[in-house]
């Protein structure tokens, strides 16, 4: 159903688009046509007036600005409905696939076993190109060193994930500052 839907949306978007343009070309009457002259029998008479101010080009900046943004809106959902969705999965090298959520678990696995995180949380996103993009927020005690407490979980995590051979492509680390008694871990 979702192929359906994909090329009706493409079909209604690209008709919208191809409008818009013939709308603006013929305002300029670049192809010797008029749109007058088009079997337009059922509309109202304010659109009439429309398009024989289209025709002649005797619209206001307003008119112009709506024609002109429709055209644009038109090429826009167009191009945005052509782009392919976001990958589902983590590309890892020569064409193997690892779930998201597996990437998660090793990043947490990761994370908790440095020993100053108290608990830990990570998502990640899947690019078309090798490798994953990991934001990873960890739970820490006040007054830790945060700067070195970074970079310790910035290594454990890419040591990790490299020896599982997944490549991380950008990886973020938010360090959160908590008392032991409220996360998960309380005492290592």
């Amino acid at each position: 159903m979702r192929i359906f839907n994909r090329l009706i949306m493409i079909l209604l978007l690209a008709g919208l688009f191809v409008l818009g343009v013939y709308t603006v070309v013929y305002a300029f009457d670049l192809l010797g046509y008029r749109l007058s002259d088009l079997p337009i029998p059922a509309f109202t008479g304010g659109l009439q007036d429309f398009v024989s101010g289209v025709e002649e080009g005797n619209l206001s900046l307003r008119e112009w600005v709506i024609l002109i943004a429709v055209a644009l809106l038109g090429l826009v959902l167009l191009i945005a409905e052509l782009k392919p969705p976001a990958p589902r999965r983590v590309r890892m090298q020569k064409g193997t696939y690892t779930t998201r959520k597996a990437v998660e678990n090793e990043v947490i696995e990761a994370a908790e076993g440095t020993h100053d995180v108290l608990g830990s949380s990570a998502k990640v996103k899947a690019r078309r190109r090798p490798g994953a993009v990991v934001s990873l927020s960890a739970n820490v005690r006040r007054g830790e060193d945060q700067g070195t407490l970074k970079n310790d979980l910035r290594d454990a995590v890419q040591r990790r994930l490299a020896s599982r051979g997944i490549p991380v492509s950008k990886l973020r680390v938010r360090l959160v500052e908590s008392d032991p008694r409220e996360t998960k871990t309380r005492v290592k």
